[in-house]
């Protein structure tokens, strides 16, 4: 399933917030990085939650199967969320949202590590795509380039 922007034709915070505290699964798709924050937040006797950045994959079948595989004590999440986020990553921590993603982490020092961890890759991955929008590169492409005088 995937969150829908708001009936006024902007993203509702408030359900992306409510998505986060409730799914057992959201997998969050920054529109200019290719790579995915996957968010599971399903608890066992021997396991906490599971925060790390993932490539994409075509289907919401295959995130199934890879989740399977990461996660082999689990059955199939029965929430499972991908969330659309448009703006950079410190949009993203600023609006909230990396802070409800520590928050169903609490009382589990791994997957904290694992969100600070995941946060210092997006900022990563971030700081990269910026570097290429201005400099050029592998998605971007300049406009004009400066000519030696």
């Amino acid at each position: 399933m995937a969150l829908e922007p708001g009936g006024s034709g902007g993203f509702d915070l408030d359900d992306a917030l409510r998505v986060i505290d409730e799914a057992d699964v959201v997998v969050i798709g920054f529109a200019w990085l290719a790579d995915r924050l996957l968010v599971d937040a399903r608890r066992s006797g021997s396991s906490g939650p599971y925060v790390r950045v993932v490539t994409p994959v075509r289907t919401p079948q295959e995130r199934i199967r890879q989740l399977r595989e990461l996660r082999p004590g689990f059955n199939d999440p029965e929430s499972f969320v991908f969330l659309p986020w448009s703006g950079r990553i410190d949009s993203f921590v600023e609006a909230g949202l990396y802070q409800r993603i520590v928050d169903r982490c609490r009382d589990d020092e791994p997957a904290l590590g694992d969100c600070h961890t995941a946060l210092k890759k997006l900022e990563e991955l971030d700081r990269d795509d910026l570097r290429q929008a201005i400099r050029g590169g592998d998605k971007y492409h300049t406009l004009y380039e400066h000519s030696p005088v």
